[in-house]
């Protein structure tokens, strides 16, 4: 079980690198979610620990919740823009006037806020989640990217240098899943 784990676990967290593919991206995305879920859930089976596949679920729905909910209202507030500028004649040339109407009803912003909420929640829970796998495997590196990934949605909300850190935690994710031993060293 702790083999199918980690197996599932460094597929999942590298399949992010296939968003450079147009379409395949948010497919590939969408896929590393849900494996690196089964990997949680695999590893809570094994170490008989269930708020680590708890945590991390809560954190991918949470996070996958947010960002659903606040594109919805996002893209409300954009047609609703466009709609009620459509008769205005909007020089859509002009960068001033575009952020006049998708900032003029607030919708937008609200959106946005969702979304960070959902995202810093959602890693929060996915950090809960790391620790207890780095205490049961003994690789610290799960709970180094797990803080770094919660420090980084944070640091998103300060002109964005927190997907620098994002992107800094998922090296170390990746880096912890390569750390794993197959197979648990016996205790004497």
């Amino acid at each position: 079980m702790k083999r199918q784990a980690i197996t599932l676990g460094r597929v999942g967290i590298l399949l992010p690198i296939a968003i450079i593919i147009p379409f395949l991206g948010s497919l590939a995305g969408l896929a590393a979610m849900i494996l690196l879920v089964v990997s949680h859930y695999y590893f809570s089976k094994f170490y008989e620990k269930p708020l680590i596949f708890k945590n991390a679920l809560i954190g991918t729905i949470i996070h996958v919740a947010g960002n659903i909910i606040g594109g919805i209202i996002m893209a409300l507030a954009v047609g609703s823009a466009l709609f009620s500028f459509s008769g205005d004649g909007v020089d859509f040339s002009q960068p001033q006037e575009i952020a006049n109407l998708l900032f003029d009803s607030g919708l937008t912003i609200f959106g946005t806020i969702i979304m960070l909420a959902g995202m810093i929640v959602g890693f929060y829970f996915l950090y809960k989640a790391l620790v207890s796998i780095a205490e049961q495997t003994g690789v610290k590196l799960f709970k180094t990217a797990g803080l770094l990934y919660f420090i980084g949605a944070i640091g998103i909300i300060a002109f964005f240098l927190g997907f620098i850190v994002m992107f800094a935690a998922w090296i170390i994710h990746v880096v912890a899943y390569f750390s794993i031993q197959y197979e648990d060293k016996p205790t004497a």
